[in-house]
């Protein structure tokens, strides 16, 4: 599988296209900070993500349509498994436990990880 790497810009467009496809360049912008952003700078990442294969562009009248080919969630699971080859060579353990050490866990977070932790303890999980 083709597994893009995506830097941090590019996940800020992103996360606009996810949220609202199909949109145009224009309607991209609109939903990115605005001081922080430009058209052309918006064109390029458009650009190099369909060049990376993760949105499509499809020409409707005078503009560009973009949808997303990846979704938030493969991205993610491609992203994520980068990061743990990357900075805990591959191991889970520690990765799990630098969280739980170094972040704000709420009480319903460590609900969550226990359900899923007991849920792939049992045999049929």
């Amino acid at each position: 599988m083709n597994t893009p790497k995506i830097s941090d810009s590019e996940w800020e467009v992103m996360k606009a296209v996810w949220d609202h496809e199909p949109l145009t360049a224009v309607e991209v912008l609109k939903h990115l900070p605005h001081d922080q952003w430009k058209q052309k700078t918006v064109n390029t990442f458009l650009t190099r993500l369909e060049t990376k294969g993760v949105i499509r562009a499809e020409r409707v009248g005078r503009a560009n349509v973009f949808r997303s080919l990846m979704s938030e969630k493969q991205c993610r699971g491609i992203e994520g498994s980068q990061f743990l080859k990357k900075v805990f060579r591959g191991e889970v353990a520690p990765l799990m436990l630098h969280f739980i050490e170094n972040e704000d866990l709420s009480e319903n977070d460590i609900a969550e990880l226990k359900q899923m932790l007991e849920k792939r303890d049992r045999p049929d999980g």
